[in-house]
């Protein structure tokens, strides 16, 4: 029998066996894995396997025309492992108990007289399955592991850039630290969500936190009080340090429009008094 015979006649086996491949699959997952996946997870687990079966042997029936849905497959398979906190390592090292259970049952189908070229070259061909697989398994991952530095740097900026309401239409920003290109974009955005939502008027913005002075910082507060005077919302500066000023007269920034306050306690008292008129 020619390769390419072996390859369809043994998809068209893996096919049609496919739940019996299922569930020898999982019963090597719970032998090995018997806290993660307990009896009671069979029906639940077993459309997963079913699948992963189905496009193992339709890979070996089509030389592969098949790669992006078992890519697909991986990405689905490995965002849900992302989601129950299962490692990496540990979610591609159950491709050896897929690729057991699968190329066991081949050489028994064949009753051991499969050539060992052959089997060898079946075996290739079920590697490239798994190996698309395992790339798609980490591409997940890696999306995941985006998606929750993602969610850190949003938590972080909340908490390094709190909005703190202290009157009715007033509020503080204090500014701590240095400001990136990220983070000011982000601060911004941030900013100008909360202060909407509690229907700020005035919003002063305290540098007394801030001890280093870039390009990017001056540019973030200048797009920061200017995003802040479109929604109407007046601007107030506190806190500025004598080389701050300096460095904002040196790039030619213009804050005359802008009250400016030697101190948050002040910037406090002057707004207070012009809420109170």
């Amino acid at each position: 029998m020619s390769y390419i015979n072996i390859n369809h006649s043994t998809g068209d086996l893996i096919i049609e066996n496919k739940r019996n491949l299922s569930l020898e699959i999982f019963n090597e997952l719970h032998i090995h894995h018997p806290e993660t996946y307990p009896e009671e997870l069979l029906e639940d687990l077993l459309p997963y396997l079913e699948q992963l079966v189905e496009l193992t042997g339709q890979s070996l029936l089509n030389n592969h025309d098949n790669s992006q849905a078992v890519y697909s497959w991986g990405k689905e398979v490995g965002k849900l492992a992302t989601e129950h906190g299962t490692p990496l390592s540990t979610t591609i090292s159950k491709v050896t108990l897929y690729k057991k259970a699968i190329l066991t049952s081949i050489i028994y189908w064949n009753d051991h007289s499969l050539p060992n070229e052959m089997l060898v070259k079946v075996n290739i061909e079920i590697d490239q399955v798994f190996n698309t697989m395992i790339s798609a398994f980490s591409e997940a991952y890696s999306d995941y592991s985006k998606q929750q530095l993602k969610k850190s740097e949003e938590k972080y900026l909340s908490l390094s850039t709190p909005v703190v309401p202290i009157f009715e239409n007033l509020a503080i920003l204090p500014l701590i630290g240095q400001v990136d290109e990220v983070r000011a974009d982000m601060m911004i955005s941030h900013v100008l969500d909360e202060c909407k939502k509690l229907s700020i008027h005035q919003l002063i913005i305290d540098l007394s936190g801030v001890y280093e002075v870039n390009p990017l910082f001056q540019e973030g507060i200048m797009k920061l009080i200017d995003s802040l005077k479109l929604l109407g919302i007046e601007p107030t500066l506190s806190g500025m340090r004598a080389e701050m000023s300096l460095k904002f007269i040196e790039v030619g920034i213009n804050l005359t429009n802008i009250k400016i306050y030697q101190s948050l306690n002040k910037a406090i008292q002057g707004r207070q008094l012009n809420l109170t008129k």
